[in-house]
């Protein structure tokens, strides 16, 4: 039995390693490989949860059969163990990260027209930097100017559009407070 408890152990420990070099990896090649099953989205069964089992379920067995509590106590604590930390991690941990996941980004229309001020100034017919304010978050982005003007670093402007990650930006000015205000 403890060659069980020392392959899931070893398992969920493998697993959480390779994700982690694999996640740093396809990230810097920006590979994104989700895939959305909507039998997952429903049941609270996501590999997360499934590791922390295995894991917690091979190293609570080796603990206990390392303490010569005998075979049929040490499955039950087992499971029971694997079973209180998963339901913990997916209560505390998988949960509040969908809801976060889901709520706190903004789409497109709700960033068009937000004010922003240039970072990076704004090159003629180039790139700079944009910094703006949705949910109560401060978020950078590359941007350009709708005409292609120069825009210096500390202008205030309004997002006008985006396309392929790109904000199109124009200078706020007198006339665009008036009518915003009235």
């Amino acid at each position: 039995m403890i060659l069980i408890y020392k392959i899931t152990f070893i398992t969920g420990i493998l697993y959480a390693v390779v994700s982690l070099i694999l996640g740093h990896l396809f990230d810097a090649i920006d590979f994104d490989g989700d895939v959305d099953f909507p039998l997952f989205t429903i049941l609270p069964v996501k590999p997360i949860t499934v590791v922390t089992f295995i894991t917690v379920f091979g190293g609570a067995g080796i603990m206990c059969t390392r303490r010569g509590i005998a075979t049929i106590f040490t499955l039950l604590i087992s499971l029971v163990f694997a079973y209180f930390i998963s339901f913990l991690v997916y209560r505390f941990v998988v949960v509040p990260l969908y809801k976060a996941q889901n709520t706190s980004a903004a789409s497109q229309k709700e960033i068009i027209g937000l004010d922003a001020t240039v970072k990076s100034s704004i090159m003629e017919n180039g790139f700079g930097k944009i910094s703006y304010v949705s949910k109560g978050n401060t978020y950078d982005s590359p941007a350009k100017h709708i005409k292609g003007d120069f825009i210096e670093a500390g202008t205030k402007v309004f997002i006008v559009d985006i396309k392929k990650h790109v904000y199109y930006v124009e200078r706020k000015n007198f006339y665009y407070d008036i009518t915003t205000k009235i």
